[in-house]
């Protein structure tokens, strides 16, 4: 089974979403220096990729072998973040307006944070394909990652209202849309 070019776009542009958010948070509630905010995206792409390859790698260990066992595991855990993300969204705390990064070690462990949901959804995706199958995926996940980190960061730090719960909501669909994509499939 391959993964389309289309899929692969669509899951970079989900894992993006959330470095976008958690960016344009950070550049609100502290007064980044640029640097800084370049430091912040490359290490949230790192480990957006990282992360997505090792649970891509895991998962294919455990592969059942038959392809129906496999697309259900898949799909079920991609719907499992969606509904994760859509609950987020609907809890009243919902998503903070701004984060503080105060050193580096922030900025490392808010990276990791990040890059959780990614881990999972890459353990759903590792029952379907081989990590050697998703090199497009994580090349397109590290150009439009540090782009749109950037670009939080900058929007951030000008105090711009960002539609974080429409964004997010906008993640759980296209979670949930692969997701019936790769069972159907």
């Amino acid at each position: 089974m391959e993964l389309s070019i289309l899929d692969s776009i669509v899951l970079s542009f989900a894992f993006s979403v959330s470095m976008f958010v958690v960016s344009a948070s950070v550049g609100n509630g502290s007064s980044i220096k640029y640097s800084k905010g370049i430091a912040q995206s490359i290490l949230m792409v790192f480990f957006q990729c990282l992360l997505l390859y090792v649970g891509v790698w895991v998962a294919s260990l455990f592969s059942l072998g038959e392809l129906q066992y496999d697309r259900t595991i898949a799909a079920g855990i991609l719907i499992l973040m969606a509904i994760k993300q859509f609950i987020n969204i609907v809890k009243k705390q919902g998503v903070k307006d701004a984060i503080v990064v105060s050193n580096m070690k922030s900025i490392v462990f808010l990276a990791i944070a990040t890059s959780m949901d990614v881990f999972v959804i890459g353990m759903g995706l590792g029952f379907l394909y081989n990590p050697s199958q998703l090199g497009l995926v994580l090349i397109l996940t590290a150009i439009l990652g540090f782009l749109v980190s950037i670009m939080g960061i900058f929007m951030g730090r000008q105090k711009r209202k960002i539609p974080s719960k429409l964004l997010l909501g906008a993640k759980a669909v296209l979670l949930i849309e692969l997701a019936i994509k790769m069972f159907f499939e």
